[in-house]
């Protein structure tokens, strides 16, 4: 089931399943140029078939067309927080996100703590700035107007066909066998890839520059909720050691490093992922 919803000028999607199942709701937020549909190849067994689920798109991603002078962390929160109450009401919900996703999550739960159960962040970070061929997009989307231009030529570039984007994203692995090696690479492409090539590029590359200047390091300690944060010792987006500095930021966070893995875990570690996650929601009886 799908559904859109909207926030002020925003337009954002949530997908859904087992909305009629007793539990507390699992929010799931994607990464940055992804959409909705990523989580639906990569929920596990018990979520797929137990838990309330919804998978929300973030702001700026298809269908949302609206180009804001500027997107901060708070109006990032408040925009999410507003699209979780239309679909669950005010009861608390559990966050998954990963990578701008997983920032998302830290960030919900900094801004509106008592409303969060619980976070588990996949390559997330507090800091904005990120490292990598992602990190060289970022810098050119802070340099004027050519600098714009340059990046939004080679992210279409990248998603000119599902061959490119793969290849585009495999500049992010760290066990590269790993990713051209996985089922779920080619299910999670051929889920996203028609939204991808919907993206509204201008949309995109804002995002890449505001992103490079958003920190709320800060902000952890204000995180109530049981916190897992997952990192690969080798992501060259955004290094160990920014998920590090989360976990020990959060007073109730444990940090999980899987060895070898680099940015791009539904890929990567697909199998050890789902049943981490599947894990601790019964150990958090989340």
């Amino acid at each position: 089931m799908s559904q859109y919803i909207k926030v002020g000028e925003y337009r954002l999607i949530a997908l859904a399943g087992n909305q009629k199942q007793p539990g507390i709701p699992i929010i799931f937020l994607h990464g940055i140029t992804l959409s909705a549909n990523f989580w639906i190849q990569n929920l596990p067994t018990i979520v797929r078939e137990n838990i309330p689920w919804y998978s929300l798109s973030l702001p700026g991603h298809y269908p949302d067309y609206y180009q804001p002078e500027l997107l901060t962390s708070d109006i990032l929160a408040d925009i999410l927080m507003n699209a979780i109450q239309q679909l669950v009401g005010k009861q608390p919900v559990t966050l998954v996100g990963y990578s701008t996703g997983g920032f998302a999550a830290l960030n919900l739960a900094a801004h509106f703590p008592s409303q969060i159960k619980g976070i588990f962040c996949i390559s997330g970070f507090s800091q904005g700035k990120w490292h990598g061929f992602l990190g060289w997009l970022q810098q050119q989307a802070q340099n004027g107007v050519m600098g714009k231009l340059l990046c939004k030529i080679l992210c279409k570039a990248l998603t000119l066909n599902q061959t490119s984007y793969k290849l585009g994203c495999s500049i992010n692995a760290g066990d590269r066998a790993a990713y051209w090696n996985a089922l779920t690479l080619e299910t999670t492409v051929n889920a996203v890839y028609p939204d991808i090539i919907k993206h509204n590029l201008n949309n995109i590359v804002d995002l890449f520059e505001w992103f490079a200047d958003i920190d709320i390091s800060h902000l952890l300690p204000n995180i109530q909720a049981p916190t897992l944060i997952l990192s690969g010792d080798r992501d060259p987006v955004i290094p160990l050691a920014q998920a590090q500095f989360i976990a020990s930021q959060i007073p109730e966070a444990e940090l999980i490093v899987f060895e070898g893995m680099g940015h791009l875990f539904f890929a990567e570690r697909s199998l050890a992922y789902q049943n981490l996650l599947t894990s601790w929601i019964i150990e958090k009886k989340l």
